[in-house]
């Protein structure tokens, strides 16, 4: 059993009441001896539900589900909505560097001209066809450990989940036309087709940490529950 599928199984319980707002519950050791797993595996599930604002951890106390707990944040990323759609989630990476960004992300990113922000692009897939791609910027200040080897094997969204507690985020949607370079290739449409552009803009605190930008092709649609 993965740390992912343990965190999921915690989630669940929390939404659905079994463990409620502020109620302790049951230990690592515990948990690993009724799911079958390395206590070592929960822990890394619980440590990355903390830092996500889901439940709280206190030595000597235990562990205990926070008030109005973000169970939300976590169940957003796009893993847990194409699975829950029955659909295989893929995810693939295309490239990074640490470059200076251009004038618009550095504005937002609250950067001098000269300081330089971790890019990589990524494609992620339902079914092993494009879902959508994203380009992203990173604060390599505020994210220490987060490197192209770490991009090859998980992308930034789910590394960043798990590594830093993100409290605040702001979001846009717009359409823009693709690229030839790397948004229609990776989405198999014809170049200057117009995508959707949902721009993501994420902080701890008062620092900006990431700003992405995932396109998706024209006949997407986003749905959510209010």
């Amino acid at each position: 059993m993965t740390w992912q599928s343990v965190q999921d199984i915690v989630l669940e319980r929390i939404q659905d009441g079994t463990w409620a707002e502020g109620e302790l519950i049951p230990t690592e050791c515990e948990l690993a001896t009724e799911l079958g797993c390395a206590r070592a595996t929960v822990n890394r599930a619980m440590q990355a539900l903390a830092e996500t604002g889901v439940i709280e951890r206190r030595r000597k106390v235990g562990t205990r589900v926070a008030h109005h707990p973000r169970v939300q944040l976590v169940r957003s990323l796009l893993r847990r909505e194409l699975e829950a759609g029955g659909h295989v989630y893929g995810y693939r990476h295309v490239f990074s560097s640490e470059r200076v960004p251009p004038a618009d992300v550095a504005q937002a990113m609250l950067l001098r001209s000269s300081e330089a922000l971790l890019f990589n692009q990524s494609i992620f897939l339902s079914d092993g066809q494009p879902y959508c791609c994203e380009e992203r910027w990173t604060n390599t200040y505020a994210t220490p450990g987060l490197t192209a080897e770490v991009l090859e094997e998980m992308s930034a969204c789910e590394w960043l989940l798990g590594h830093v507690p993100l409290n605040r985020a702001s979001m846009s949607i717009g359409v823009r036309t693709a690229d030839a370079q790397f948004i229609a290739p990776s989405l198999k449409v014809a170049p200057a087709e117009p995508v959707l552009q949902l721009e993501r803009m994420e902080w701890l605190n008062n620092m900006p940490v990431s700003l992405s930008r995932r396109y998706f092709p024209p006949q997407h649609r986003f749905e959510s529950e209010m």
